[in-house]
Formats: C-alpha cells, structure tokens, sequence
C-alpha cells in the first residue's frame, strides 16, 4: 500500500497463562506459608494488588514477571505534505495477535465472565483479610479453613481457565482479530483515496493483546508525548466477524471505562443518521478489553469498534469455532465505511 513500515519490539509474556499462573501460584503458595511466618501475609496483598490492577486493565508489574518472549508492533505510516501545523493524526488500530482457545469464553460462559472474574477479584481481597486474622491467631480454626477453602478455590480457577489452551492450542482467529486488521487496511486505503492534504495515517496492528493489550500499552507509552490531542485521534478494530457493528460506550471490570471522548461522539451523532441508523448500535462489552483502554486512560479521543450479536456477545471468539467459513463480512465493511465517515468529520469540525 505504499506505506513506510517500522516495527516497534517489546518484551511480553507469550500468552496469559503464564499471567494466570504466576498470580494464582502466587497467592497459593502465600496463603500456604501463613501458618510459617506472618511475611506470607505481605505477599498475598502483593499478588492480590497486581490482580486487581491487571484484570481491572491498569499497568501491573505482572506482565513483567518471566518467561519474556520478544515481540513486535507492525506500524504502517503515510505523512502528509502539509504544513506542520495544520497537520492531524488519525491512528488506525487492530491487534494480530491470536488468542489461547479458552472454556471461560463459550456463549453461557461469556454471559457471567464479568461475575466470575469480580468474584474472584473479591475473594483475593477477603484472602488478605483472611491471611492477616490466621497470622494474628485470631478467629482459629475457623480462618484457617476458610484458607484452605480459598486455596482450593483459586486452584480451580487456574484450571478452568486454562485448560481449554492445553487441550486445543490457539484459536484460528479469523473474526478475532482478522477482521479487524482488513478492517483497519481498508479505512486506511479508503483515506488515501480521499487524498486529505494535512492528514497523516497511521495503521498499527499491535502483538499480545491478548495477553492484557500489552502491544498498544507499548505504543501509546512511546508515542503519547508526541501526540496533541486535538489534533489526534484513534480508531480500533476488534473481532468484526459476526453479529452487528457496534459503537463501544463502556468497559471494564470492577472500574468503568467510559468512552466519553469527542470521537466515539462523533460516531453516535452517525448512527443516528439514515445512513448508519440500521447498521449499527451502541453497546457496552465487559469481557476482557480493547487495545484502546490506553487511550482512554490518557485521555486521547478514540473509538472502539467491534460486532455483537442479538445477547451483547461475540460469536465464537477464543473458540476453536473461529474459522473464515464462519465470518460474516457485513459488519466489517460497515466498520470500515463508519471509521471513514467518522475521521472525515472530525476533520470538518476541526476544520
């Protein structure tokens, strides 16, 4: 297409099992030393704190833990000949990354993911509260066996969640997130097409999402000071494979992440037009994120894009179901003619 191309490298766990067990293992092994020294009781606040920063998607120390594996963001850039100054940015996003095939991610299981996971949350909360009772000696025996029951409970979330990776690999990918990489190739020959004289274009197509969108945490720590932002905007494109294009308002674990900025605006404001009004919604997906949490946290205007289905899900991802004969290409052509109606408005009112 044209483009000049960079890749921007970053260490990174290779999958989120390694996450999962390094936090599980963490805590077990913790609350297994209550009883040998009261130290222990420092060390499952620490784990529980780096849990709770991970899976509510804020930077957590975790993701730097061992085995680190190198890898890459793939960046395709085309400059405009415009003067400096009257230069903007628009970012086009999608992870290429695959994800572990995982039991937590079946239609039922979606539908309580966030429960499960506040839950779970919770519960590593009321552990340190439990280890520093036991440690003081208080509440015997009666701590010690809600210990070994948060123990056996934590054991088997590990499990749960991961056995789908050890008996069936990786997910193919097609819809997430295929999709949303020609999503995100196509708005961008669309603007080239437009010929916009001060628009600079960037595509970024970011590794380890799936990890805890570690790529994009990447790129947007590199470039972040660089970036004005009025002058900036972003879009990101995620699982466009089945299901109705949809506008993403709200995300996010035990804290909400609001996409409240000027351009996920711009984008309601189109749906509500005769143009869109039927081929997209507004909604809100609380399984997991998007590369585009970094964003918001920096306070950049960026929309989200993905497709759900008539339950607020996505069809078949981190299934081994997530094959090409199952995609269906309406809603990623409806993303891709929705983000350029989007980045030519934002071009007009910033005119």
């Amino acid at each position: 297409m044209g483009a000049e191309v960079r890749t921007e490298s970053f260490q990174t766990p290779r999958t989120y099992i390694t996450i999962v067990y390094w936090l599980i293992g963490g805590l077990l092994i913790s609350l297994a030393l209550i009883p040998v020294s009261g130290v222990a009781v420092g060390l499952v606040l620490y784990f529980t704190v780096m849990a709770w920063r991970y899976f509510n998607w804020h930077y957590s120390f975790i993701t730097r833990f061992p085995v680190q594996h190198t890898a890459s963001n793939v960046i395709g850039s085309w400059a405009s000949n415009g003067l400096k100054e009257n230069r903007r940015k628009v970012i086009l996003m999608a992870h290429y990354d695959t994800a572990p095939v995982s039991l937590l991610y079946t239609p039922k299981q979606q539908a309580n993911f966030r429960v499960s996971l506040i839950i779970s949350l919770w519960l590593m909360g009321f552990a340190v509260g439990i280890a520093a009772l036991e440690a003081l000696k208080t509440g015997l025996p009666y701590v010690q066996y809600i210990r070994y029951a948060l123990m056996t409970y934590f054991g088997l979330q590990a499990v749960l969640g991961t056995l789908g990776y050890w008996l069936n690999g990786y997910t193919n990918g097609a819809s997430d997130n295929a999709t949303g990489v020609a999503a995100a190739l196509s708005t961008a020959e669309r603007l080239l097409d437009v010929n916009l004289p001060d628009l600079d274009i960037e595509v970024v197509l970011t590794s380890a999402e799936e990890v805890g969108m570690i790529g994009a945490y990447h790129y947007v720590e590199a470039h972040k000071r660089d970036w004005k932002r009025t002058e900036t905007m972003a879009i990101n494109f995620d699982t466009l494979g089945a299901g109705k294009l949809t506008v993403i308002e709200q995300t996010g674990t035990v804290d909400r992440i609001r996409y409240d900025n000027t351009v996920t605006q711009l984008a309601k404001q189109l749906l509500m037009s005769d143009r869109f009004r039927d081929r997209a919604q507004v909604g809100r997906w609380h399984t997991a994120d998007f590369d585009s949490v970094w964003f918001v946290r920096n306070r950049i205007p960026v929309l989200a894009l993905c497709a759900l289905d008539e339950q607020g899900r996505m069809p078949r991802i981190h299934q081994p179901t997530d094959t090409l004969e199952h995609i269906e290409t309406e809603p990623m052509n409806d993303a891709t003619e929705l983000a350029e109606a989007v980045v030519l408005k934002w071009i007009m009112n910033n005119g």
